[in-house]
């Protein structure tokens, strides 16, 4: 055989060598191989735990998940379609005697437009669903989604946004609505075990488990308005599972997951869950009444402090102090005086003036409850018979919508979120007031308005204002003198007030929203 100049013998024998050497490297490494089944893999040292516990433990989560999970709904909230406006002026055209164009119908598909989703957990065979207000903002449609997979259009039945609670209704047979079990939250222990279900990211029915790291979480997170009590929890919370349940070990729901704490967007071991009493009171009032009805004492409260608690004789620093008492009001009518410490509420301890709020905000409007009190160095008993927290049972707002004088005598601004009077005898009286002292009293305080939020409270007395055109405070004769005042405001105006209350004067200072 000949070989070319291009491809000499030498190379030829030189690339078989290799070829012989490589064959041989590959049937020792087939020889070197272990053969199958004759290493132990995974046969390390067990912890040395008890397998019955272990399969225990495994089996009662199961059990729950188990039991739970039929009652937990998705929820996907749409905007609904609306025209868009005409590229054309028609009006133009025909004020230049010019043909109109045609345009050309719009034949696009007339679909809602998504806004989010989060989660529910169904509280009656009537197809009743407790979810967020939050989960529902904006929303025109409500589409829910069962655990079998079918989805139904909700019916919105109401929305309370001070407890983030809301409660929709489905048309389905009752035969495909598996109500959850509701605990008693009040009963919850720190560091007991928890699982939330919900909708995170779109993926129906993710369990996350975790412990109840802390309870009566308030003031830190919720403003002056919200009347939210929150279950901290280590179990992971992410955008979706908002409205789902919190459940105990025992399958009962305890909460409603809510919110979490966050510096990056994303969970970050801190959840919240609105207890399950709180939001029971508020959807049952939404269903039979359709709006909430709060409890009301009329009452200005604060913390206890140390100092306070030690010249007191008070054992600790729970309870709230009551700082003034407005006169006829529910509190004033069942004896509870400025200066009380309240220690309990229907036989609950109170832990601090948010504390206070919250549980007065629990109870039934028109029945009366124990008050345990603190007065003179001794422990009383008061029954106060809670009223309706005005603005929120049906009567008329506290504030009406329009500037000046109101129907009863004195003046209202809606601006400023306030209603006052002038400075009569019968003031003088009741309030205790110098004889020569002018101005307008607050007879009203809208919640959650400017003037709520800097802290004027009914019976201070505004002698004075002061506007950025005002070169000084300017002295209030009467109270029209402040309403024209106020009436001159517009949104994003800062007003001053110089405040006389109980012998002091005081300067607040608020924006116009």
């Amino acid at each position: 055989m000949l070989f070319s100049s291009r491809f000499p013998l030498r190379s030829l024998l030189l690339t078989a060598a290799v070829f012989l050497a490589s064959a041989h490297a590959a049937e020792d490494s087939k020889e070197a191989r272990p053969k199958r089944g004759t290493l132990e893999l995974g046969k390390g040292p067990r912890a040395q735990t008890d397998p019955a516990q272990v399969g225990a433990i495994n089996g009662l989560f199961g059990k729950v998940v188990e039991s739970i999970t039929p009652s937990v709904v998705s929820i996907n909230t749409e905007k609904k379609w609306s025209a868009q406006p005409q590229p054309f002026d028609h009006r133009f055209y025909e004020f230049f005697g010019l043909p109109k164009p045609e345009i050309p119908d719009d034949r696009s598909p007339k679909k809602n437009v998504p806004l989010g989703g989060g989660s529910g957990f169904i509280a009656s065979k009537n197809g009743h669903i407790l979810t967020n207000a939050h989960v529902l903002e904006g929303a025109d449609v409500v589409k829910v989604r069962l655990n079998n997979q079918k989805t139904y259009t909700a019916k919105i039945l109401g929305v309370d946004k001070k407890a983030d609670v809301a409660v929709i209704q489905i048309d389905a047979p009752a035969s495909e609505l598996r109500p959850a079990a509701f605990g008693d939250s009040r009963n919850l222990q720190i560091g007991e075990w928890v699982l939330a279900i919900g909708t995170p990211f779109a993926l129906q029915n993710t369990v996350t488990s975790g412990i109840v790291s802390a309870k009566g979480r308030r003031e830190q997170f919720t403003g002056a308005d919200s009347y939210q009590d929150f279950i901290q929890t280590d179990a992971a919370v992410n955008p979706g599972n908002s409205g789902g349940p919190l459940v105990n070990l025992r399958g009962e729901v305890i909460g409603i997951n809510s919110s979490i704490y966050t510096r990056t967007g994303g969970y970050m071991g801190v959840s919240f869950a609105i207890p399950i009493n709180m939001a029971v009171k508020v959807a049952e009032d939404l269903i039979y009444d359709g709006r909430v009805t709060r409890g009301y004492l009329g009452v200005a409260i604060d913390n206890v402090d140390e100092n306070l608690a030690g010249a007191l004789g008070l054992p600790g620093s729970a309870g709230c102090l009551i700082r003034e008492v407005t006169p006829g009001s529910p509190a004033a009518r069942g004896g509870l005086k400025a200066g009380d410490i309240v220690l309990s509420a229907d036989g609950v301890e109170v832990l601090d003036a948010a504390h206070l709020r919250n549980l007065v905000a629990d109870l039934r409007p028109g029945q009366a409850y124990p008050f345990e009190t603190w007065r003179d160095g001794k422990k009383i008993t008061l029954s106060l018979k809670v009223g309706a927290k005005p603005g929120e049972e049906g009567q008329a707002e506290i504030i009406p919508a329009t500037e000046g004088e109101d129907t009863r005598g004195g003046f209202a601004s809606a601006k400023l979120g306030l209603r006052f009077e002038g400075v009569d005898a019968a003031a003088r009286k009741r309030l205790e007031l110098p004889a020569d002292l002018a101005g307008a009293v607050v007879t009203e305080v809208t919640d959650g308005s400017p003037a709520a939020e800097n802290g004027l409270l009914e019976g201070m007395v505004i002698t004075h204002y002061k506007r950025k055109q005002d070169p000084v405070f300017q002295p209030i004769q009467n109270a029209k003198q402040l309403s024209d005042a106020a009436k001159t405001l517009a949104a994003g105006d800062q007003i001053a007030f110089m405040i006389y209350n109980k012998g002091k004067t005081d300067l607040r200072a608020l924006r116009v929203r």
